[in-house]
């Protein structure tokens, strides 16, 4: 009887003891006046380091835009803004760790990475492709027994180990720390192809000018929808980011964008279309 008794006054105590809300990242920036935005060198246009030494780059552009939208909601006369460089590899660490806020990078959202962090709506749509030593290679076939590359960390190098699996390519996989030296590579003839999104590839090799002729296949082996991230459970965050990305995306701002990042290009019917779909209304 005692035990009975003692048991019912602990639930009485319990319930009596107001509830402890528990602080969120909103509440951290509130304190600190400071949002850390993790970015990425070596990913452009999307994340990487100017000849200035200033982070720039397409999802640069939309975080900054986020953290307007994250001093608005917390009523801040100002905020500042602090830029913490990550690798393809580091990157969620930095999140679940909390070393920093929001990653702001080429990060395609996929179901698996969702059991670790969060993310905002897409920002992009982009698809996985390879470039070739121009001459015998011309397909990926190819490529069978041959040495291959793409980025460490990234889901590109989860599609090259499942694309020498399904097509019986037993290509020996290369990984690099960044595209740019695994595309000397490609050119040095240390692999026969790499590996990587389109549209990083594409400006990379705009950028390299690479003496040797290279191609690109035609072919594109996966759909990445780019997202910016956070720390799971963050939904405060989420909110405030998703709210400046429909607001850019519906006031078409987003094309201005675009454009100052990776040029006049041309986006397909697929990339355009996801800023009419994903804008929430308010």
């Amino acid at each position: 009887m005692r035990c009975v008794t003692a048991g019912i006054m602990g639930l009485i105590i319990a319930a009596s003891v107001p509830h402890i809300v528990r602080s969120d990242v909103l509440d951290d920036i509130a304190a600190a006046g400071v949002i850390t935005l993790g970015y990425r060198e070596d990913a452009p246009p999307f994340s990487y380091l100017s000849d200035l030494g200033e982070p720039e780059g397409l999802a640069i552009d939309l975080c900054r835009t986020a953290a307007g939208e994250v001093r608005e909601v917390l009523a801040l006369p100002s905020l500042a803004v602090n830029y913490q460089p990550v690798t393809a590899a580091d990157r969620f660490d930095g999140l679940t760790e909390g070393r920093i806020h929001l990653l702001c990078g080429p990060t395609t959202q996929t179901l698996s990475r969702r059991e670790m962090i969060d993310f905002s709506v897409p920002y992009f749509i982009d698809g996985s492709s390879v470039v070739f030593r121009a001459g015998p290679v011309e397909t990926v076939e190819d490529l069978a027994g041959q040495a291959v590359g793409s980025l460490k960390g990234t889901t590109t190098e989860i599609i090259v180990t499942e694309l020498s699996a399904e097509r019986s390519l037993d290509l020996i996989e290369m990984t690099y720390p960044t595209h740019v030296a695994g595309l000397k590579a490609l050119e040095d003839g240390e692999i026969s192809a790499y590996f990587g999104d389109q549209a990083i590839l594409r400006y990379q090799l705009g950028q390299l000018r690479p003496v040797v002729p290279l191609q690109f296949s035609p072919n594109q082996f996966s759909f990445e929808p780019y997202a910016l991230a956070m720390k799971r459970g963050e939904t405060r965050l989420r909110l405030a980011v998703d709210r400046a990305l429909s607001e850019t995306f519906s006031s078409g701002a987003i094309y201005t964008m675009i454009n100052a990042s990776l040029g006049e290009v041309t986006l397909s019917d697929l990339a355009l279309a996801v800023y009419q779909i994903v804008a929430l209304p308010d």
